[in-house]
């Protein structure tokens, strides 16, 4: 059959072989070897360091920034209410993705959300936020 794997591997060792002899006829052809390499290489590049969680956010930054994420009057409810952040994973080397624990001070129970932090100048900015129901059975 024409298209056995090793015929298939044959033509591709070759025309690669045939592209290091002559590297003018990558040019002639189209293909920017450059850009290859360059994508060769960010794929082999090691993941982004995860943060430490001496550099999560604080509790207290956690809460002002869900009060204005939300639009909360923090001068009435903030003080009472309380957060906690449980947990953080790195996402890239911009994010992080943090479990939050909440009792808000005009709900009974306390509630679990999830949030997306990304790091400005000063300190860290809550660009997305969800309550997660961890009680909730799949349903399938």
């Amino acid at each position: 059959m024409i298209l056995d794997l090793r015929f298939l591997g044959g033509v591709a060792l070759g025309a690669t072989l045939g592209f290091l002899i002559n590297p003018e006829a990558t040019e002639k052809v189209g293909i920017d070897i450059r850009a290859i390499k360059r994508t060769l290489l960010s794929v082999g590049a090691a993941p982004p360091e995860p943060f430490k969680q001496t550099d999560w956010p604080t509790d207290d930054r956690a809460k002002r920034e869900l009060f204005r994420f939300a639009m909360w009057d923090f001068e009435e409810h903030g003080p009472k209410s309380e957060i906690r952040i449980t947990r953080c994973i790195s996402i890239d080397q911009f994010s992080l993705a943090c479990e939050m624990r909440v009792k808000l001070s005009w709900v009974s129970e306390e509630r679990i959300l999830e949030g997306i932090f990304q790091p400005n100048a000063r300190s860290w900015n809550l660009i997305a936020a969800k309550a997660v129901n961890r009680n909730a059975r799949s349903q399938t």
